[in-house]
């Protein structure tokens, strides 16, 4: 299941980086494409991550999800 999700407070590719790899470490995660143009990231999982899920994973850094 793919499902594609806003990221407030990424500047830089090595915000990008982080986002990726945070989304990465969830359980049954395959892949994290994150696009800095358009503060966006595509997340493919075994099935739909709660917005819980997605804060959680970014709880110790700068960025927040704005929308699910």
């Amino acid at each position: 299941m793919s499902q594609t999700v806003t990221i407030e407070g990424m500047k830089c590719d090595g915000c990008v980086g982080i986002v990726k790899e945070k989304f990465e470490a969830i359980k049954g995660v395959q892949s994290v494409d994150v696009q800095l143009d358009t503060k966006q990231a595509t997340i493919d999982a075994d099935s739909e991550l709660s917005k819980a899920q997605l804060d959680a994973a970014l709880a110790d850094t700068k960025f927040t999800v704005v929308n699910e």
